[in-house]
């Protein structure tokens, strides 16, 4: 069926400030969340296991956790091992045997989503990224952040799945100034990528981009962290899934 890519605001400051320095084990307890998010990212649940053994699976598993944050680089896009690999064989075979990779990446995207990313409301950007909504010039700020931001970023996706990238403000601030290359005719979802900016550049956030994602598990975190449900009320919501309106 191939995958379905979605586009999310993203507040790129208590990302970098709060969240990876807890994904660190520099600051806070991680374990409550990573608690929670065991109870759908294992099949059947933890409902079986004694409170120490859902203690203990949670230290373990954040141990590896810890280790691999720790080996990014500033911008927490770069592991310092796996972007070392320059041949993709090399490097599905390097994750292939990472102790822990499969289960940081799928709290990484649970996490992000908790505290610094809200599920809803996105946009459905189908089998496809960003920029093929668009008639991009080349040596164009627009072609450059967009073409960053369709860019997956392989290590935090597991079998394809997970988030793939992200843009600061600062690119969403040089994105707003440059909307005269975001050429486009008829496209609603084009559409809603412009409303995305807009209210990004507005409220001083960010876009993050991510390929089947867990629909199921991100659906019941909290949600309007970002932006208050009052302001999307008065948004024409065309191009976007706002599932949570339907109540």
């Amino acid at each position: 069926m191939g995958y379905w890519c979605t586009l999310h605001l993203f507040d790129q400051d208590k990302f970098y400030s709060e969240t990876i320095q807890e994904l660190k084990g520099q600051i806070g307890d991680l374990i409550p969340s990573y608690k929670e998010f065991l109870k759908n990212n294992i099949i059947g649940g933890i409902g079986h296991l004694t409170v120490k053994e859902v203690n203990e699976m949670a230290l373990s598993q954040l141990e590896n956790i810890y280790e691999i944050s720790n080996s990014f680089d500033d911008s927490f896009k770069k592991h310092s091992a796996f972007h070392s690999l320059h041949n993709w064989s090399l490097q599905l075979d390097f994750i292939g045997k990472l102790k822990g990779h499969y289960e940081f990446c799928s709290f990484f995207e649970y996490y992000v989503f908790e505290k610094c990313s809200d599920f809803y409301p996105h946009i459905p950007l189908g089998k496809g990224g960003v920029a093929r909504n668009f008639e991009l010039k080349t040596n164009t700020y627009s072609h450059n952040i967009i073409g960053n931001l369709d860019s997956w970023n392989n290590f935090f996706m597991q079998d394809t799945f997970g988030i793939s990238n992200w843009i600061s403000n600062e690119d969403i601030e040089l994105l707003f100034l440059d909307k005269e290359n975001l050429k486009f005719e008829n496209n609603e979802i084009a559409e809603a990528i412009i409303r995305f900016i807009e209210i990004a550049n507005k409220n001083k956030l960010g876009l993050l981009a991510g390929v089947d994602l867990n629909i199921d598990r991100n659906r019941l975190l909290p949600q309007n962290k970002l932006v208050s449900f009052e302001l999307w009320k008065n948004q024409n919501c065309s191009g976007l899934l706002f599932e949570y309106l339907k109540s």
